[in-house]
């Protein structure tokens, strides 16, 4: 399962995995409490929004605690949100039982790092760069304020996915509480603020999940990861590719031999025709493969089909060759 998740899209989840169950009531000491509709909701949470923002200008993080009890298994996952925004840095760490932890990052005007996936691994460890932790996507464009905002971490996207009717309480301190229940009345989320109406936190409940979210609002350190532990998304991505080497050589030679045939309809085989339908099937190959790697070379008879691996300098070599109306496909 992939490790990148979010606030706002763990308490949704809860809510969809809660859908048969019963959320309990929670109880809070209250002075007032009166009943919001939609619009009422979405006019109070877009101050809080309003303020929350305020608050985070100087730095802001969120902690995010989930749960989730089925066929008799608890999953947990902890998930760690900085926003330094003087630097425009984000950083992400996420924990997951049973899977382990994965960090990323954003800069403003640099882009994004995130860690190496399975696949990116076996990859890194092929190319001789075990070193590499995290692959990292340019982006000079990237505004902090957008990429926050776009993957639903801010404060304001998150109460803003609770504009429904629901209840407001103040207390005797004077902090918020709105109360909003979803999924047939069978999930309960409690949304706290400050008595200026600053996100502190939300929790989302039923009978088999629970989670939390936790916000502070102070200047954080948000340390960007090593120059010798990345390496670049489209260097990586090649890699990859090259993973399944043998068996893209294969396919392309193999494909472009159908091909061949199916235009012969059973007549003698050009040799002139089959050279350019197993070009053609090649450059196929290597345009579903994301990287020119296949390359093709004429010989008697037909072409041969092959690739070399630029790291480990391992070849894979296809002969395809005409004879009489039959098309030969040999590995060599």
């Amino acid at each position: 399962m992939s490790l990148a998740t979010r606030p706002a899209v763990l308490l949704a989840t809860a809510t969809v995995a809660a859908s048969l169950l019963v959320a309990p009531g929670a109880a809070w000491a209250a002075d007032t409490t009166t009943t919001l509709t939609a619009a009422e909701m979405r006019t109070a949470l877009r101050t809080v929004g309003t303020a929350s923002t305020s608050a985070g200008a100087g730095g802001w993080r969120a902690v995010t605690d989930f749960s989730l009890s089925a066929a008799g298994e608890t999953m947990t996952i902890k998930d760690t949100v900085m926003v330094d925004p003087v630097l425009g840095r984000f950083g992400e760490v996420t924990a997951v039982s049973g899977y382990g932890t994965e960090s990323s990052f954003a800069a403003e005007g640099q882009g994004v790092w995130t860690q190496a996936d399975t696949e990116q691994v076996k990859a890194l460890r092929m190319m001789g760069k075990s070193a590499v932790k995290y692959v990292f996507a340019a982006d000079k464009k990237l505004k902090l304020a957008e990429f926050v905002k776009d993957s639903a971490f801010d404060s304001a996207s998150l109460v803003e996915y609770y504009s429904i009717p629901g209840t407001k309480t103040v207390h005797d301190d004077g902090t918020i509480d709105y109360k909003v229940t979803e999924n047939d009345q069978k999930v309960t989320v409690l949304i706290h603020t400050t008595a200026a109406s600053v996100l502190t936190g939300v929790e989302l409940s039923s009978t088999s999940s629970k989670a939390t979210v936790g916000f502070t609002y102070a200047a954080q350190t948000v340390t960007l990861p090593a120059a010798a532990t990345v390496l670049d998304v489209a260097t990586v991505n090649r890699g990859v590719a090259y993973l399944d080497m043998a068996a893209t050589v294969k396919l392309a030679a193999t494909k472009g031999a159908a091909s061949t045939r199916a235009a012969a309809k059973g007549r003698t085989v050009k040799v002139a025709s089959l050279r350019k339908l197993v070009r053609r099937d090649v450059t196929t190959a290597n345009r579903a493969a994301g990287v020119t790697m296949v390359k093709v070379k004429d010989v008697s008879g037909g072409v041969r089909v092959s690739a070399t691996n630029p790291w480990t300098k391992s070849t894979v070599t296809y002969s395809v060759k005409a004879s009489g109306r039959k098309v030969l496909v040999k590995k060599l």
